[in-house]
């Protein structure tokens, strides 16, 4: 089933040569309509301090929440990131210690994330029942003394608005709420 036009439309008003924060409303616009505001899931942006002293830039993600609690993640990029090694490691790191403060507050099985550079999108996931637990998929060591690429751009392997990209934003979708039927207390 193809995106809502009020989804597509938010997409299609991005400037050219856009910014990360370009992204945000597109972003909110899909998750909303993935996870509607009459259920108990909402979507919340989330503005954080960087992590680190090689960044000054505010980390912005989107997280829906069943109640308060966390089942689902997506960091928005711009798409010139994915040019460059350092910014699709920064994604990456970022991504990856998000899913890690969050695992043991989601309350199913398995905590999904997204990093979307732009509208490339690459999918992560982590076990919630076990920890610690491996990030699905694997990281990649930086090397001390080699130049090597932390997080390949073959990762961001689909696009969010093409046949391919929808049918597995969408599985994810359902393997949440699939997962979250039977929560009663969040």
């Amino acid at each position: 089933m193809p995106w809502p036009d009020t989804v597509i439309c938010q997409f299609e008003i991005i400037p050219l040569n856009p910014n990360g924060n370009d992204f945000y409303g597109a972003y909110n616009k899909l998750l909303s309509t993935l996870f509607p505001s009459d259920t108990d899931f909402t979507v919340v942006p989330r503005h954080l301090e960087p992590c680190s002293s090689q960044s000054c830039t505010p980390m912005v993600f989107f997280e829906v929440v069943l109640g308060t609690k966390p089942v689902f993640i997506l960091k928005p990029q711009a798409p010139a990131d994915l040019t460059y090694g350092s910014s699709r490691q920064t994604a990456d790191q970022e991504i990856r210690l998000r899913l890690g403060d969050l695992a043991e507050q989601c309350p199913i099985p398995t905590l999904h994330a997204v990093s979307a550079m732009g509208m490339r999108l690459c999918f992560y996931h982590v076990d919630t029942t076990h920890f610690p637990s491996e990030i699905i998929p694997h990281g990649i060591p930086r090397h001390p003394t080699r130049v090597n690429d932390t997080a390949p751009k073959e990762r961001w392997d689909c696009d969010v608005l093409d046949a391919n990209g929808e049918a597995r934003l969408r599985a994810v979708v359902d393997a949440i709420k699939e997962a979250c039927e039977n929560i009663t207390n969040v």
